[in-house]
């Protein structure tokens, strides 16, 4: 007995049909002529349904290794321990694995990513053999993935080196682990997408996910007309900060070499950096096209263990919007440091637009979830420098107020004088102003209490030590101005 050939015999059907309807008198219709027509719409929608549910079929204890080889070929991904293979045709034909193991290499010792529901998406050609069936694309979701310095090495070449076929993940976890295996960074990610387009000759990664418990975008592109320039954009949402990334490898000197640009608080910086050995140097000061730039930013990031030494000068910028939300955002952070975020960043204002104050210093440190400001500074024009220590945050009556203690080390008291408008019989031999300073986050509105002259400086003898305990609103400099002008009255 001749063997059922279901495709031969769809294959007929069809040409039967087309060539039934090239000679068809179309100004005979009939009700016989609907029927059939019907009757043949059923047949061809049960024939396709057919073909699509043929895989169910298969005998999947033995396709696990078959599966694998597919896989690795179109992905460059090595799969293990697949459990549980079934088929299904909704919303696409589709396998779908229940438990697997994914390696990044097939000698690898340990697995990036421990899965549940891996479906891997069929194309339609071919799939009443099992042997020949085409994979289109892999996605997983809700599945942990861990990464370390070996794991991210690997990564790398995958990215430069491998031909692949589209991978999503959504909702799922990325664990960075240290040479301990303990996890010191925990990243989610909404949605991933790694492909290649054909029609561009590019190869893309599309990453939605929360760092640092901030919400970032996240694009890797590169061109196969310029292998070794790489391209990415990354976005944060709170703060709102955009960095574009071009960077170039140097394979004498075995770094990589970039230029970044970075548009925050409506200003746009761009640095040049350098890469090697998870050290990234950072600098405007060689590139002159930032000459005349209003931010200029240097220094170096470790990345393992993380930690990074910057500095940020900002130059000619309104001292109060600057101010207020540089303290704004450090309070938004204030519950959410990553205890591996850590580092030192000095946050320069310099040529301030400003008739009291000439140039800020605030030394920012991120130290096991914490932010410290101490260490910095202002500089009075011509007078001396304010020192700051002690900050804090206070709430009270509905509103935010950055707290802080202050010490005026008078460095010409000629000036000082001069510029508070003091009559000489009431001047005392003045070095030191020590006062509590509380700042209206969102309003230009300072409180100044605790006020204490010359207080605990012993060099010298004749030093007079006055206190003032009122708390003092101040609106601007005139106000601050009659109200250092009536404490010296009150002193003599």
């Amino acid at each position: 007995m001749k063997k059922f050939n279901i495709k031969k015999h769809y294959n007929n059907f069809i040409k039967q049909y087309y060539a039934k309807i090239i000679n068809y008198n179309y100004g005979k219709y009939t009700k016989y002529d609907y029927r059939e027509i019907f009757i043949l719409a059923i047949i061809i929608l049960f024939s396709c349904i057919i073909y699509l549910s043929l895989p169910a079929f298969y005998n999947y204890e033995s396709f696990d290794k078959e599966l694998r080889n597919k896989i690795y070929k179109d992905f460059k991904f090595d799969i293990k321990n697949i459990k549980g293979i079934t088929y299904s045709i909704i919303p696409r034909p589709h396998l779908l694995i229940e438990t697997s193991n994914l390696f990044l290499t097939t000698d690898s010792e340990k697995e990036f990513a421990k899965i549940n529901n891996l479906k891997v998406f069929l194309s339609l050609v071919n799939l009443h053999n099992k042997e020949k069936i085409n994979i289109k694309e892999i996605k997983i979701n809700k599945a942990n993935f861990y990464l370390n310095n070996t794991i991210l090495k690997n990564f790398h070449k995958h990215f430069h080196t491998n031909i692949i076929k589209p991978i999503k993940i959504n909702n799922s976890i990325f664990f960075y682990l240290d040479k301990n295996d303990v996890v010191t960074t925990i990243s989610p990610i909404k949605k991933l997408k790694y492909f290649i387009d054909i029609k561009k000759r590019k190869k893309i990664l599309n990453i939605s996910g929360n760092l640092f418990d901030t919400d970032y975008n996240f694009q890797w592109k590169k061109d196969y007309s310029t292998p070794k320039i790489l391209k990415s954009n990354l976005d944060f949402k709170n703060p709102n900060i955009k960095i574009i990334n071009q960077i170039e490898k140097d394979n004498e000197n075995n770094m990589f070499k970039g230029v970044s640009k970075t548009k925050f608080l409506n200003n746009e910086l761009n640095i040049i950096y350098s890469y090697k050995e998870n050290k990234i140097e950072v600098g405007t000061k060689n590139n002159k096209s930032n000459i005349n730039d209003k931010i200029q930013i240097n220094g170096d990031i470790d990345l393992n263990p993380f930690f990074f030494n910057l500095n940020l000068d900002l130059l000619d910028m309104d001292f109060n919007l600057i101010t207020q939300k540089l303290f704004s955002y450090l309070y938004s952070l204030k519950n959410s440091i990553h205890p591996n975020f850590n580092g030192n960043l000095i946050f320069k204002i310099s040529d301030l637009n400003n008739k009291l104050f000439e140039n800020v210093v605030f030394n920012i440190k991120f130290i096991e979830k914490q932010i410290k400001l101490d260490q910095s500074k202002v500089n009075l024009l011509k007078i001396g420098i304010i020192n700051f220590s002690n900050f804090e945050y206070i709430e009270k009556d509905n509103k935010l107020f950055l707290k802080s203690s202050m010490v005026l080390e008078v460095n010409d008291q000629e000036q000082f004088y001069k510029r508070f408008q003091i009559s000489k019989k009431n001047r005392i031999n003045l070095k030191k102003i020590n006062f509590d300073l509380e700042k209206d986050i969102d309003e230009n509105i300072y409180f100044i209490s605790n006020i204490k002259y010359n207080f605990d400086d012993k060099s010298q003898k004749d030093n007079k030590v006055v206190s003032e305990l009122k708390t003092y609103q101040i609106n601007n400099i005139q106000q601050l101005t009659q109200i250092i002008k009536k404490n010296f009255n009150k002193i003599n």
